[in-house]
């Protein structure tokens, strides 16, 4: 005697008045048209309802959230790229050095 598995169905939320939340909702929507195994889409379904009822923040949430999402990136952590400036005169000198090397180069 099998058992048959029943379907996995995506929860659905009436008027989300939250923009992150519907952001994560959007997130959560493309990782369930992508996820095929109903144990997958279990765990999406949990991760939502968690987020929802504030059980869990929206970093921890995405974080969890990426393992579904295909892509170059998947299983890897996304960290921010320090921004380095710089002063605009400092600027201003490495641009004239590189037009006078230019120049002198021909």
């Amino acid at each position: 005697m099998t058992m048959e598995e029943e379907p996995v169905s995506k929860i659905t939320f009436e008027q989300i008045a939250d923009f992150k939340f519907t952001a994560a909702y959007e997130a959560y929507s493309k990782a369930w048209d992508e996820e095929h195994r109903s144990e997958g889409r279990r765990r999406l379904n949990d991760l939502i309802s968690r987020l929802f009822n504030k059980e869990i923040s929206y970093p921890r949430f995405y974080g969890e959230l990426s393992q579904f999402l295909g892509g170059p990136g998947r299983g890897r952590e996304f960290r921010r790229v320090r921004i380095q400036g710089q002063r605009k005169r400092d600027y201003k000198r490495q641009e004239q050095k590189r037009a006078r090397l230019k120049r002198h180069k021909r």
